[in-house]
């Protein structure tokens, strides 16, 4: 296009007609003297931000042109609305359930502490059961820690309770009306309302909690033969064992010989390994059980001795109740009054013919140490003062029935390692039990023909001579019996 000359003309397209300058636009001299339209001008007056226009051509501008967005203000104001709502919604049903909550605590804090204290009193010192006391203490402290009244008792059930419900309401029940070893409580029903979640169709909850507890009711002795010590083989060579009534049990291994007998009407358990033929233990004994813990732990010792004097012998029998040193009972009939009987060093010698008697009725015979002439407890592994009964007399005593000494005939101080020496043919009238801890009973062999009526507890047991044997009856009313003990819940 030469000087001077006009630009050619713009062809009308299908944009083009849609647009129009504004009369107010500038209009610029290009080089080459074109008229061209000021495009940001253009923008401006057109009400355009910030876009950038496109040219088609000479004189042509393309305009972006924006819809206004519909007002949305209204539609938010109603979610907000529902929002809200939903939310005070939820803030009520957490404060709902929270009191439900807290209320659930409150039952079942009750019923543990309720169950607790019937199995606290389910057995009274003598080891008979107490059942109404139990229902009692459960129903006190029911009422002390969550307001149950009578009234709540009455309509109370437990689909669950056990098989033995001593009045006519089912939550508290036992697994026996004998020998409760269970004792289940189950709170009557509360039930809480609501105040918000009844907007829901929730008007209330129920709150149902319940608790068991579980003892061992204690009164026998897990075995009527009892080896404590650990690490050893007691070897009962070809002596017999048998015991009636209860079970027998070896910490460490045991062995016996070819005309040994180890037999009982229970089991024989062992901790370590049984040596020698199958056929020399009733029944099979079974080996690899966990090792025993001194049943008589339990046992307050030493004694009381307060009131005891220090006693000599007349004609050599004890007296009476006493302190103690060795006395030399071979060929005497001595029979001794009711009560305990201290022997703090030396040996109480009944090891004579078969005229050699010790006999009383409610004895209880303590062997342990001494200072000066004066009782005191034995150092680990010291010998302490021993009974010898191993010729052919009687050793028959009786344990006392009451009292903290009941059922106990014969205690070493649980630190003595002396002997306890007996045989098999002398202990036809004695009752009750032995105890040595930390000693060996050793039984000599006169033969078999005397059972003694006791439980034995004692850390070694050895056979001397042949026939030796030791028979006994267990009979847990006779014995020393175990309070209760393990009170716990298990559920």
């Amino acid at each position: 296009m030469g000087e001077g000359q006009a630009p050619p003309p713009v062809r009308p397209g299908p944009l083009a007609q849609h647009v129009r300058h504004p009369p107010h636009a500038e209009r610029r001299l290009c080089q080459g003297g074109s008229a061209h339209v000021d495009r940001a001008g253009a923008a401006r007056a057109l009400g355009h931000r910030r876009h950038r226009d496109a040219a088609l051509g000479p004189g042509l501008v393309v305009v972006r042109v924006s819809r206004r967005r519909p007002d949305q203000r209204g539609a938010v104001a109603v979610l907000a609305a529902l929002l809200g709502v939903v939310l005070v919604l939820a803030a009520g049903l957490v404060l709902d359930l929270g009191m439900a909550w807290h209320t659930r605590g409150d039952s079942q804090n009750a019923a543990d502490a309720s169950a607790l204290a019937a199995g606290n009193v389910m057995y009274d010192a003598a080891g008979a059961p107490q059942v109404t006391a139990a229902v009692a203490a459960a129903k006190d402290y029911a009422a002390a820690n969550f307001g149950v009244t009578a009234a709540d008792w009455s309509g109370c059930t437990d689909p669950g309770h056990l098989a033995y419900t001593p009045d006519s309401s089912p939550c508290v029940s036992f697994d026996s009306a004998t020998r409760p070893t269970r004792v289940r409580v189950r709170m009557p029903s509360r039930r809480v309302a609501t105040a918000f979640a009844s907007l829901a169709g929730v008007d209330r909850f129920t709150i149902a909690t319940s608790a068991r507890a579980t003892i061992n009711p204690g009164g026998s002795l897990d075995c009527a033969l009892c080896v404590l010590g650990s690490g050893t083989t007691h070897d009962l060579q070809n002596g017999d064992a048998t015991i009636h009534g209860g079970n027998i049990h070896f910490n460490g291994s045991v062995e016996i010989s070819s005309n040994g007998l180890v037999a009982t009407d229970g089991k024989i358990t062992v901790e370590g390994t049984a040596s020698g033929a199958m056929a020399n233990y009733t029944p099979n004994p079974l080996t690899g059980y966990p090792a025993i813990q001194d049943p008589l732990a339990t046992l307050a010792l030493p004694p009381d001795m307060s009131g005891l004097i220090r006693r000599t012998p007349v004609d050599s029998c004890p007296p009476g109740p006493g302190i103690y040193s060795g006395i030399n009972m071979r060929g005497k009939v001595c029979t001794l009054p009711a009560g305990l009987y201290v022997v703090t060093d030396g040996i109480w010698d009944l090891a004579g013919n078969d005229v050699t008697v010790l006999q009383g009725t409610g004895v209880t015979l303590y062997l342990t140490c001494s200072s000066y002439g004066a009782p005191r407890a034995c150092v680990p592994g010291e010998q302490g003062a021993t009974l010898d009964a191993s010729g052919n007399g009687t050793l028959a005593i009786t344990a006392p029935t009451t009292g903290p000494l009941a059922g106990l005939a014969i205690v070493y101080d649980r630190n003595s390692a002396s002997t306890l020496r007996l045989t098999g043919n002398g202990g036809a009238g004695f009752t009750g039990t032995i105890y040595a801890k930390s000693g060996t009973l050793e039984m000599n062999g006169n033969g078999c023909a005397s059972m003694f009526h006791a439980a034995i507890v004692v850390k070694d047991l050895t056979m001397a001579g042949n026939p030796s044997c030791l028979e006994a009856s267990y009979v847990p009313d006779q014995n020393w019996k175990p309070a209760p003990s393990d009170l716990r819940l298990d559920q």
